[in-house]
């Protein structure tokens, strides 16, 4: 997760994060308040396959060389910005951005939209969602970070959020608009809570990840242990009406990898013919990995990392991510950069 310390000095201390990490050290956030968990259901993950049963991947995403979002295209002139949830509709797609110049700290949410993924328009009509509101998002302390979305039955478009908080341990929350304009509507309580103690998401939940899987949802999101950073694992929950969800009591995929560095972070999953892929992070949030599923409890690895830094368009450090899969691609915008970051796209082949 993002830590409290600046995002440049993130940059500069990574090394010696990752080798404090590796000696069993990192400072421990506060003891969570324990809301009330969501069911849990008994575990039915089963263990991942060996590296010799995992199927071999030549492939690496590819980026472009330009930006394809950044803050002024927005109009808000701040430091950062991520791509947030980014949701499909009749060959739309319509992004709902985090933009930021702080972490955490105040978050904006504008709606652009695009045909092909790589020419964005901002839509100045969209309401403008802010975490500064305290009216709409009471739960921010201060911020509030976009990560998933899906436009249900009914029409309803959907958006679930963390809170970026500076203490507390981080919730997933939800909101509902008859548009993708708005007016948005927060829930009265959160989505999906922080674990009871002694669970793997004791610590907070967050970048909430959300697919269909047969005839229900399913939302993938980091657990954090009471540890704090470099205690992450995978959960999943499912709903049948993506308003109520149930977790798994075991996570969905642990850090097994050398390159993992301990912890995977930030899934983001979307179905393809040949079943679910994940594309997740570790540790090190420059480096990331490929996991595909044909029932959205048991993963299966593929040798990685598919992305590492030498990957990137422009030196830096990278963030937070969507991930789609569209004619035959999967399409994955990565937040990137330094002093400020601006998003990219990338693409890799996938039948």
């Amino acid at each position: 997760m993002r830590t409290s310390i600046g995002r440049i000095a993130l940059l500069a201390t990574l090394a010696a994060v990752v080798a404090a990490f590796a000696a069993g050290c990192g400072a421990a956030p506060p003891t969570p308040t324990a809301p009330a968990a969501a069911t849990q259901t008994a575990a039915t993950a089963t263990p991942l396959p060996t590296a010799t049963d995992r199927p071999a991947v030549t492939q690496r995403f590819e980026f472009g060389d330009d930006a394809v979002v950044d803050t002024a295209l927005v109009g808000t002139n701040d430091k950062y910005i991520n791509p947030g949830a980014v949701i499909e509709v009749n060959g739309v797609l319509h992004m709902f951005a985090n933009s930021f110049s702080n972490w955490p700290d105040r978050i904006r949410v504008p709606h652009l939209t695009s045909e092909d993924g790589v020419t964005w328009t901002w839509d100045d009509e969209a309401e403008l969602l802010d975490s500064a509101d305290s009216g709409m998002f009471p739960m921010a302390d201060p911020g509030i970070d976009v990560s998933t979305g899906y436009v249900a039955d009914d029409g309803t478009w959907v958006l679930y959020f963390e809170t970026a908080q500076r203490g507390s341990p981080w919730e997933v929350w939800r909101m509902t608009a008859p548009a993708s304009q708005g007016p948005w509507t927060v829930d009265d309580a959160p989505a999906l809570p922080v674990g009871a103690a002694g669970t793997f998401d004791a610590g907070g939940v967050q970048w909430p990840s959300i697919v269909r899987v047969g005839d229900r949802w399913a939302m993938y999101y980091t657990g954090i242990g009471t540890a704090g950073r470099g205690t992450g694992d995978i959960g999943v929950a499912f709903s049948e009406d993506g308003v109520t969800w149930a977790k798994e009591s075991a996570p969905a995929l642990v850090a097994t990898e050398a390159w993992e560095v301990g912890q995977v972070d930030r899934p983001r999953v979307v179905a393809t013919d040949g079943g679910l892929v994940m594309v997740y992070a570790g540790l090190d949030l420059t480096t990331r990995g490929i996991a595909t599923s044909t029932d959205g409890v048991a993963w299966t690895k593929l040798p990685g990392p598919n992305i590492e830094r030498t990957d990137f368009p422009l030196a830096g450090g990278s963030w937070d991510a969507v991930l789609l899969h569209r004619d035959g691609e999967l399409e994955y915008f990565l937040e990137i950069g330094g002093q400020t970051t601006k998003i990219y796209r990338s693409t890799l082949a996938w039948p």
